[in-house]
């Protein structure tokens, strides 16, 4: 399965969405892709200096060799990384075995695609879209200042 199968049909999905910089995470970005692209693996991220938060990171599980039990702790550490430092969302394609792993790290499903060698699962994780405010969560139902003085609670 070649690395830029998906990608075409994810900017379709994010075509509302502008993405201006975005980095890719093992998948070769390609010169007809939109915006900014900056490339580096998995290893990369762990040690990138924070420079610039980009609108999207992409990021490629599906290699083999990023799944054996050795690596898991250093793909949780990168996630977290682009997570939190690097991407404002960030669309994750995994096999079905790491499923744990990103539900865990907060991500969501957002497509399950079959190829004809091994399913594939896309996930995202979008700061903006993460946790909805509660409808509670607003001054009407916190403590009223003013009557601090004039009520003995």
């Amino acid at each position: 399965m070649a690395d830029f199968d998906f990608i075409p049909f994810l900017l379709q999905l994010l075509a509302e969405e502008k993405v201006n910089t975005a980095m890719t995470v093992d998948i070769e970005p390609q010169s007809n892709w939109e915006g900014q692209w900056q490339y580096c693996s998995l290893k990369q991220v762990l040690n990138l200096p924070f420079a610039q938060r980009y609108d999207l990171a992409v990021v490629n599980l599906i290699k083999q060799e990023n799944i054996q039990p050795e690596n898991i702790i250093a793909i949780d550490h990168a996630l977290v990384r682009l997570r939190d430092l690097f991407a404002k969302k960030i669309i994750v394609l995994a096999d079905i075995g790491l499923e744990k792993q990103l539900r865990a790290l907060g991500f969501n499903q957002l497509l399950e695609a079959v190829p004809e060698n091994s399913p594939v699962h896309i996930w995202q994780f979008n700061i903006l879209t993460y946790k909805h405010v509660p409808d509670w969560f607003n001054s009407k139902f916190w403590a009223n200042p003013e009557n601090w003085d004039k009520y003995r609670w």
